[in-house]
């Protein structure tokens, strides 16, 4: 069993079930490995597979869960096949739909590479003969280190209120990266499951706002939501994404917030028992 992106927040679900199941996990991430586990682990290969010789380096494995970004996935698959790998679980997004018509170039530039990447996937595997399955996720959180929830809890914490766009009615169907890891196992001996692409949402469905009000009551506090225009909003987006570990943001991040971004995960449902939570987090301690 190979998973490539391991150190990802749906790696860090996914690699302690698959070793609780019995299999030999040869995780591979450009970081180092974490602490090593209580008990057996995985065999940790720190590699960046976009480079072709450390993708050289990639092992024999019959199963293959890639959590990395999904277009490095396509130029490995004839290499993957001719050392045995057989079926494959990949991660792709609903950026694929969301970002497509985005004012900003480079989020309709990352919409068009993961259409490619999947229509370059499926004709890589079918010329292979690897059966595939891809899952797109809509926001992934753990409550920890996701770049979604977790950095609204991180300035929630800081500041003490959130400034949002309008009203920020714009429903939100964020999924916990654990029932991704789930997903993951369910779907991989799921015979309907092969040859099909998944939108996975989360339990619940809800507005920005009533998002961003849970967040702030299991941070221990009131809701403080700042309804800021629009223009501004966007202005101050393109100011932070200029600092330290904000570069992920963008000001069109103020234009989804009155925007519904549903999807529907029904067919996940039937085909493996799909069942996410409902969306919470742990209380502040």
């Amino acid at each position: 069993m190979i998973v490539t992106g391991a150190s990802s927040l749906v790696g860090d679900f996914l690699i302690p079930r698959l070793l609780g199941a019995g299999f030999l996990v040869h995780a591979l991430s450009r970081r180092p490995a974490p602490a090593p586990p209580l008990g057996p682990g995985p065999t940790w290969l720190r590699a960046d597979i976009a480079e072709p010789l450390e993708a050289a380096r990639l092992p024999e494995a019959g199963d293959l869960f890639h959590l990395a970004p999904l277009w490095l996935l396509p130029p490995l698959v004839p290499r993957l096949g001719e050392r045995g790998l057989k079926r494959l679980v990949a991660f792709g997004s609903t950026s694929r739909f969301t970002k497509d018509a985005s004012s900003d170039p480079e989020e309709r530039a990352l919409a068009r590479r993961l259409a490619e990447a999947e229509a370059s996937l499926v004709a890589a595997c079918e010329k292979s003969a690897i059966a595939w399955t891809l899952f797109r996720p809509t926001l992934i959180y753990d409550g920890r280190r996701d770049q979604n929830v977790s950095a609204i809890a991180r300035f929630v914490r800081r500041f003490g209120f959130l400034p949002v766009a309008g009203a920020a009615r714009g429903l939100r169907q964020p999924v916990h990266a654990e029932d991704l890891a789930l997903a993951c196992l369910a779907a991989l001996d799921a015979p309907s499951t092969r040859g099909r692409a998944y939108d996975l949402v989360g339990g619940s469905t809800l507005s920005f706002a009533a998002m961003a009000e849970t967040i702030f009551r299991a941070l221990g506090r009131e809701p403080r939501l700042v309804h800021v225009p629009l223009p501004l909003l966007r202005r101050l987006l393109k100011a932070a994404s200029l600092l330290p570990g904000l570069h992920h943001l963008r000001a069109e991040m103020a234009d989804r917030m009155d925007r519904d971004l549903c999807f529907d995960s029904s067919s996940a449902r039937r085909d493996f028992g799909f069942s996410p939570r409902p969306f919470s987090l742990p209380p502040a301690r």
